[in-house]
């Protein structure tokens, strides 16, 4: 094996020995993205944390009564008390998100305001098909419940407006299936005829904000000033536009699209109302962790390149370099992130990735001129190492297209592998022994 080929390998395993601090950087933002997430917990614990409204729903006592023994052998009468759910026969929510940042430690996290208005109907309450094969509804104990992830998040809510009637919300809603939220009495103005109902409630949140579409035709607008939406849930938006400012998104959903009821006996194959939802995410696309981590990925492709072209140059002047110097070459070049992780976070990332650049480009450039006294390698490097950084911001810029951008850089290096090695062969053998038959 000739001293080139030494040469190859060790440079090749010096590439491959990076993966060592590259590794260890990444652990840093590893641990540097649970802190945030912790951060986000807290200011979510206190702040509110991802709001799903779920409602309004009318839950109606029925009564069932069967026959039974009483302790002397009598056969006598018992009641046997069931809840039976209606959901609105028309909903619409108008929904305002105004978002802003609070801040933890040195962690910023944006939340929102959420204002809501609520309109809706209920259908005629005809007995026969409430009670099914109960024997009555208690109207007495009739309420509208709502439920909300949250509630201590709720920052007013007005008095609901049923038919001609107003009516307060109270704390909780009494139903162990539906969890957490605010209910309304109905004892004294409940109808059996078609009523129409409305209410506006303001609630904080953090991250994402979802809405059930319990209504047998729902409809769901909502404007934010959030310009980096992601909308998710069963339902995606029939139409939204996305702006500078923030984005509209509206929703129809038919009921036969959400696969709910009209109505249903509690404990009786309750149906997954979370899972059936609206949802639209406060993505954040600027969080530098993964950002950064995504850029640890490109690591070593950097770092093989610039050796390369340490490579190039030994192969065509009579420098050589010793193997230390590729390997603080390296560390360099692994020691950027490290730099941008740390800059990132008292700064925008733009600026932190300029900066970063800006420096460590400079820093082996000089280190380079030190050690070779070469005008033109110096330039080289400082050309190449810049046009790497360069590359890097674009990929991690390009999410949708980052793989296809990725693969045709490793496609330019080996390219240039090629073309610096089609002349290491060490000859044709011209005389080959002839075939014999």
């Amino acid at each position: 094996m000739n001293q080139l080929s030494i040469r190859f390998l060790v440079v090749g395993a010096l590439v491959l020995g990076m993966l060592i601090p590259l590794l260890f950087v990444g652990g840093v933002a590893n641990e540097r993205q649970r802190y945030y997430t912790q951060a986000v917990g807290a200011i979510a614990g206190s702040w509110g944390a991802d709001q799903t409204i779920i409602g309004p729903l009318l839950v109606l006592p029925v009564l069932e009564r069967y026959l039974g023994k009483s302790d002397e052998g009598e056969v006598v009468q018992h009641f046997r008390r069931h809840h039976r759910v209606v959901v609105p026969e028309t909903l619409a929510v108008i929904v305002s998100l105004d978002h802003q940042f609070r801040h933890r430690a040195i962690y910023e996290v944006p939340v929102y305001h959420a204002n809501m208005t609520v309109t809706g109907r209920f259908a005629d309450l005809d007995d026969t098909s409430l009670v099914g094969r109960y024997d009555e509804v208690v109207w007495d104990d009739a309420i509208l419940v709502l439920g909300v992830q949250s509630t201590h998040a709720i920052k007013e809510a007005s008095s609901l407006r049923w038919s001609t009637a107003t009516l307060p919300f109270k704390a909780g809603t009494g139903q162990t299936w539906l969890g957490s939220g605010v209910h309304v009495e109905l004892p004294d103005v409940l109808e059996t005829t078609a009523v129409d109902f409305e209410f506006e409630l303001q609630l904080k949140g953090t991250n994402s904000f979802g809405m059930a579409p319990v209504g047998r035709k729902s409809s769901m607008s909502i404007s934010s000033t959030w310009p980096h939406p992601s909308f998710q849930g069963q339902f995606l938006p029939d139409h939204y536009t996305v702006r500078d400012d923030g984005f509209d998104a509206d929703w129809t959903v038919h009921e036969l699209a959400r696969n709910l009821p009209a109505s249903w006996i509690v404990g009786a194959n309750d149906p997954d109302l979370p899972a059936t939802q609206a949802k639209v995410v406060l993505h954040n696309p600027v969080s530098q962790y993964h950002v950064i981590e995504r850029g640890i990925k490109y690591g070593v492709l950097f770092i093989a390149l610039t050796f390369l072209t340490f490579v190039c140059f030994e192969l065509t002047s009579p420098i050589r370099f010793h193997y230390i110097q590729y390997g603080v070459v390296g560390l360099g070049l692994t020691l950027f992130y490290m730099t941008l992780l740390s800059l990132s976070e008292h700064m925008s990332f733009v600026l932190a990735y300029g900066l970063a650049t800006g420096l460590l480009t400079g820093l082996i450039s000089w280190y380079v001129h030190s050690m070779a006294h070469s005008k033109s390698l110096t330039v080289s490097i400082m050309v190449i190492v810049l046009s790497l950084y360069i590359v890097l911001y674009t990929l991690l810029k390009l999410e949708a297209f980052a793989l296809l951008a990725g693969t045709g850089v490793l496609l330019v290096g080996l390219t240039a592998l090629m073309f610096v090695t089609r002349d290491l062969s060490e000859g044709v053998i011209d005389d080959l022994p002839s075939e014999t038959t």
